[in-house]
Order: C-alpha cells, then structure tokens, then sequence
C-alpha cells in the first residue's frame, strides 16, 4: 500500500470519505471537485478525502500523484470462480476485489465516522452536514440518491429519478442542483441505497466489515445475499439501523467508473468522448421510444412523436406483410 497526502498541515480528522476509483482520471477528477467544492468540513480539516486506488492501472497512480490527491493503493489477489465458491463466495468475480477495496476504506480511515461513496457519485450542498446531523451509534444513514434510467430502481431502492448526464463531461451541474433545491427536505426514511453511507468505523468492525463478495448457496452462480445487505444485516444484529436522509441528497451516473481519462487538450480522445456520450443518449432515448410503442394498450395514442413515428413503420410493415400473404394465397388457389 503507498499513500500520498494531499492535505494542508495537521488537524483532527474526525470525518474520513473515501472513494473506490479504478482506472479513470476524469471521474477522479470530476468527484474530487464535487467533493471539495462542497464539502466545508474537507477544507477545515475537520474531514479527510482519499481514493483506494483499487487495482489501478499506473497512468491514475501517476494523475493522483501528480494532482495531489490522496490515496492508497490496494492490489487484491486474482482468484478464479473455483477459488471464491471455496471461500463461500459468489457471482460476479469481481465483486470480491470491490468489497475488499472498501474494506481497506474503512481500516485507512483516520476519522472514527467513515463516508463510502462511489466514484460515479456526483455530491450536493450540505450534503455530508445533513448526514452528520442525523448521525448516532443506532444508526448508518445513507445519502438520498438521484438516478438515471430509473423506473423502477434497478440498481438502489428509493431513488429519486432524473436525468443530469451519463458522464462527467455531459453532466448538467446547474440543473442537479436546481433540482436539489426542489426536492430537498428534512427528514429519515427507512433502508434505501446502501451507498453513499455514514458509519462508525469500530462498530464496522465488530461486526467483521463487508464479506469480501457475495455469499453463495449451492453454486457459485447461486447467490443467497449480496455483500451490502449482509454488511448491514449484520449492523442490525448489534442495533443499528439503515436509514436514508432525505436531505442529502447525491447523483450517481450508474455508468460505473468506465475508462475515462482527462483530455491533456481539446482534440480527438474528447471529440470521440463527446460523440459516443451523445450517440449512447440517442440510442437510450430510441430504445424508450420502441418500448413505448409496441407496449401501448389498445385506444391509447403515443405521448412521443417517436413513438409515433415507430408505430405507423409496424402498420405499413403489418399491411405489406397481409398484403404478401394475400398475393401468395391467391397463387396457391391458382
């Protein structure tokens, strides 16, 4: 493991937030200026930032080093299905080098509160604060999530749904906060995302951290519980509970990190990025588009022109079909 600071002089550190990133320079980047900008416990000092650069690739070790951002790195061993069903781990491989990489987050932390979020995670005002204030020894509160592509969750419970980009280069900053600004309210929910989350770093240690992946049943593709929900089953067991506050509220991309770097100057890597981001969004907005037509209920019209559009090609293909049945038939009766 290797750490590089990043921080300005000493001060108690009671807060640590700590992100898995992987390969991509931009999404570094991108999460580190949400946080920074704001996070004002991170300034103070009173709150640390750092990456577990997870199995990284050298060119974001160099970018971390080379922008002073925090980090540790960690390199998990490579164990194939066979060895993970051993050890009484399931599907998908990979999850048990995530689930170890958050671990090390926990164990690097020096704050005894620890924030987990993902490297996809885009954070709001008084995000962290809004936790905080909800914080006690009963309870891990995680942040309210926004995401994209929603209806119905898909990936986390209890996600508002909106659409503010798919990457950090196409992210509408300004629109995500307006509507934090709409949506936000005081209060808890029970359960919801499991990520961002606030928890004490002793009690998630007395319960044993994360299992390092999934826990499988009777094979390896058979998977009885998922390594989030056992960690914070097993903090239920020693009385703390999982809520949501409701007015942290936090936008994941849910595009995973993906490998994204830092254009060193505008030219064809960006212009590459910029055409396949509004290609994919092209693509996203089609597939809806297609759904909405062939699944309409009988005497409903289509909201979209699209839809529209898509409908009239079934019926003229629908009416060339009947009519090349027609043709056929005739020449069989002949």
């Amino acid at each position: 493991m290797g750490f590089i600071s990043g921080t300005k002089g000493y001060h108690m550190v009671k807060i640590s937030i700590a992100a898995l990133i992987y390969k991509s320079t931009r999404f570094a980047e991108w999460l580190y200026d949400s946080i920074h900008e704001f996070t004002p416990l991170v300034r103070s000092g009173e709150a640390e930032f750092f990456f577990i650069a997870n199995d990284p690739t050298e060119k974001l070790v160099a970018f971390l080093e080379q922008k002073g951002y925090p980090y540790y790195v960690n390199h998990n061993p490579r164990r194939t299905e066979e060895e993970l069903f051993r050890l009484g781990y399931g599907t998908p491989e990979y999850i048990h080098r995530v689930y170890r990489g958050w671990n090390q987050a926990i164990l690097r932390a020096k704050g005894e509160l620890v924030v987990l979020l993902n490297s996809d995670n885009y954070v709001s005002p008084d995000w962290l604060e809004n936790m905080l204030k909800y914080m006690g020894r009963d309870k891990v509160v995680c942040s309210q999530l926004v995401e994209r592509k929603h209806p119905k969750y898909d990936v986390f419970p209890g996600a508002y749904h909106a659409e503010f980009g798919s990457l950090p280069d196409n992210f509408d900053k300004q629109g995500f906060l307006q509507f934090v600004l709409r949506q936000k309210i005081t209060g808890l929910r029970q359960g919801g995302a499991y990520m961002p989350c606030m928890l004490y770093k002793d009690q998630a240690a007395e319960v044993g951290l994360y299992p390092e992946g999934n826990l499988a049943g009777n094979s390896f593709n058979d998977v009885v519980g998922y390594g989030d929900e056992v960690f914070f089953n097993k903090l239920a067991r020693i009385g703390v509970q999982h809520v949501t506050a409701l007015d942290s509220i936090v936008y994941h991309l849910k595009e995973g990190e993906m490998d994204f770097d830092v254009a060193a100057e505008p030219g064809v890597d960006q212009r590459s990025a910029e055409l396949f981001s509004r290609g994919a969004e092209h693509l996203e907005k089609a597939v809806h588009c297609f759904y909405e037509a062939i699944n309409l209920e009988p005497g409903i019209t289509a909201k979209s022109v699209e839809a529209l559009n898509i409908i009239d090609v079934i019926k003229k293909y629908d009416a060339f079909q009947k009519m090349k049945s027609e043709v056929v038939a005739g020449m069989v009766k002949k």
